[in-house]
């Protein structure tokens, strides 16, 4: 999977901002048949944890999330099927425990915050993150925060729930090559 640039980045996330609400139903409908893991982890849990912080916010990560599948589908053409609710959890309890060995606030043995850490840089570089596409997010949620002070609480985990999302589809894409 090749990194987009922010032109070609922008373009495919305008195209999906103008598609029709019954287009971008049929690619929500398509995508939850065939990942359903996936797919309950954009409307299930992160919005709700969100949510529960700041309502605007968890709306605000719901439309980025269509974003984020929208640049994905587009970009790259229809993701393989997975088949697996496993395959899901896997991959979330891995980026979790490479994220959480980011912060010194969370214990662990420093050679098992080492091995995560590298592992965390390793698979990032292997599954070609959209760096644009990161960057796009972030100025979303930073924008939209501005607004209103109490959705600022929930621009940290709205930021981490995207960014986890962008490594899922990532990785999604890189089994797709692999095949």
């Amino acid at each position: 999977m090749e990194i987009l640039s922010e032109r070609q980045t922008m373009d495919i996330i305008s195209q999906g901002r103008s598609a029709s609400e019954y287009v971008i139903t049929n690619m929500l409908d398509e995508f939850e048949k065939k990942h359903p893991g996936l797919y309950r982890f954009i409307y299930g849990e992160p919005s709700d944890a969100i949510a529960e912080i700041n309502h605007d916010m968890a709306n605000l990560y719901l439309d980025l999330s269509c974003d984020v599948l929208w640049f994905f589908i587009k970009g790259f053409g229809n993701p393989p099927v997975t088949g697996s609710e496993k395959w899901t959890e896997n991959h979330i309890a891995l980026i979790d425990g490479e994220l959480k060995s980011l912060s010194d606030e969370i214990p662990m043995p420093d050679r098992v915050r080492e091995n995560l850490q590298s592992r965390f840089v390793q698979r990032s570089i292997e599954t070609n993150i959209q760096v644009e596409l990161m960057v796009y997010l972030n100025c979303e949620v930073a924008r939209y925060s501005s607004f209103n002070k109490s959705r600022v609480e929930a621009s940290q985990i709205t930021r981490n729930f995207l960014f986890v999302l962008v490594r899922l589809m990532g990785d999604l894409y890189t089994e797709k090559a692999k095949a």
